[in-house]
C-alpha cells in the first residue's frame, strides 16, 4: 500500500513539472509589458508608442554614416565669408558668448556636426527630410564625451542617430533612444535657429562660420531635395507629402510641411505657430506645471522659448513699445537676457514641420 502511495505522489508531481514546462514554453501574451517594452510615455495621454513600436517601425535606408557627419569642424570669420547668397538659410550656436554659425548648403549634406566647445562635446543634427534641426550635449548615458553618428534609418521621415558610445538609436526629433543599452534615456538640448544669411552677417559680425572645406567632396551648391529660395514655389520643403511613412498621419490642424515651433518639457508637448508669435511678439502660456513665454527675436525671425521662472519667482512679461517689460519693471532681450544681466532658462524648442511633429506627439497641444 506505501509502495502504491509513493509511486502515485511520484507520478503526481512529474505531471506538475510538465504542465510548469510547456506554460514556461508558451509565448507571452504582447499585452503583459517587460522592462525592454515600457511604453515611453509622449505627453502623458492615451496614444503612446512604445519603445517596440518605434523599432518596428525603423525603416533602413543606409548603412551607417554614408551620410557622413563632420567631425572636427574648421570655421572661419564672417567677414571673410564669400560663398554665401543673402536668401541662403543658416543655423545659428549662441554659446560661451560664441556664436556658430552653419550653413545648410552644407548640413544637408552631412547631418550631424560633432564639436568640442569650451570643453564641452556638442553635437548640431539637421534632418532636411523634417525641417528640425536641434543641439544635443554629448553629457549622455554616463559618458560626458559622446559624439553621434547616421545610422542610416529614418522614423517618420526623420534622421535616427546613434551613440557611437552604445551603439544606441536615437530619433532626432524625440531626443531619447529607444534600443540597446540607453534605451529610455533623454539627450539635453540647446537652441539652434533659422535664419537667412543676409540676417546673421549683421546681427552677428564677429560670428565664426563652418568652413565648406569639409574634407568631402559634396555639391554643396545643389541641394538634393529642393530648395529653399523664395523665387522658387514647388519645393520638397513647402509643399507634397513625406517622403516616407509615418506612425501617425497628420490630422489636419496644419499642412505637412507648415513649420511650428516644437517645445517639449517634462512630459509636456506644445506646437507652436510662429506666425502667431510674429503677430503679438509675445505670447505666455503654461506647460506642464510652469509658465513660458514665446518671444519672436525680429533681428533673427526666430521664434525664442523660455521659462518664466527666475529664482524660483514666476515673472509675469509685456511687450511695450518694441520692449519685453517683466512684473518688476525689468526690460529684458529677446535673447532672455534682462538689463541686469539675469538670464532665463531656454526649454527645449526646435522649428520643425508639422507632420513630423504630429508623427511623434499626435497628443500634442496646439498654439495657433
Amino acid at each position: 500500500m506505501k509502495k502504491k502511495l509513493i509511486f502515485t505522489f511520484i507520478f503526481l508531481i512529474t505531471i506538475i513539472i510538465i504542465v510548469v514546462l510547456i506554460l514556461l514554453s508558451l509565448p507571452r501574451d504582447s499585452s503583459n509589458t517587460t522592462a525592454s517594452d515600457t511604453p515611453y510615455e509622449i505627453n502623458n495621454q492615451a496614444n503612446e508608442s512604445s519603445f517596440t513600436e518605434l523599432n518596428n517601425n525603423l525603416d533602413s535606408r543606409l548603412s551607417k554614416d554614408s551620410i557622413p557627419p563632420i567631425e572636427n569642424p574648421k570655421y572661419i570669420h564672417i567677414k571673410d565669408i564669400d560663398f554665401l547668397k543673402d536668401s541662403d538659410k543658416v543655423f545659428i550656436m549662441e554659446i560661451d558668448d560664441e556664436v556658430y554659425i552653419y550653413p545648410r548648403m552644407i548640413m544637408v549634406w552631412h547631418e550631424i556636426i560633432n564639436d568640442v566647445i569650451g570643453g564641452e562635446s556638442v553635437s548640431i543634427t539637421y534632418c532636411p527630410l523634417t525641417g528640425s534641426v536641434i543641439g544635443y550635449s554629448g553629457n549622455f548615458g554616463g559618458y560626458t564625451d559622446n559624439t553621434y553618428g547616421t545610422s542610416g534609418k529614418l522614423l517618420n521621415s526623420n534622421l535616427v542617430m546613434y551613440d557611437r558610445k552604445t551603439d544606441s538609436d536615437i530619433p532626432q526629433i524625440l531626443g531619447t533612444a529607444i534600443n540597446s543599452s540607453l534605451e529610455g534615456s533623454e539627450l539635453n538640448t540647446f537652441p539652434i535657429y533659422w535664419t537667412d544669411w543676409a540676417d546673421a552677417k549683421t546681427v552677428y559680425p564677429d560670428g565664426l562660420v563652418l568652413s565648406i572645406e569639409t574634407g568631402y567632396q559634396r555639391e554643396y551648391f545643389m541641394d538634393p531635395y529642393g530648395s529653399y529660395n523664395p523665387a522658387i514655389k514647388d519645393s520638397y520643403y513647402t509643399s507634397g507629402a513625406p517622403k516616407f511613412d509615418v506612425i501617425n498621419e497628420n490630422d489636419g490642424t496644419f499642412t505637412d510641411k507648415k513649420i511650428i515651433t516644437g517645445v517639449k518639457y517634462s512630459d509636456n508637448r506644445i506646437a507652436i505657430n510662429p506666425e502667431t508669435v510674429k503677430s503679438l511678439n509675445l505670447i505666455q502660456f503654461d506647460i506642464g506645471d510652469i509658465e513660458a513665454i514665446a518671444v519672436y527675436d525680429q533681428t533673427i525671425k526666430a521664434v525664442r522659448v523660455f521659462s518664466s521662472i527666475y529664482q524660483n519667482t514666476n515673472l509675469k512679461f509685456t511687450y511695450q513699445n518694441d520692449k519685453l517689460f517683466d512684473n518688476r519693471g525689468t526690460v529684458w532681450n529677446e535673447n532672455g537676457i534682462s538689463e541686469n544681466g539675469e538670464k532665463l532658462d531656454p526649454l527645449t524648442h526646435f522649428d520643425v514641420m508639422w507632420f513630423a511633429w504630429y508623427a511623434y506627439y499626435p497628443d500634442t497641444d496646439v498654439l495657433k
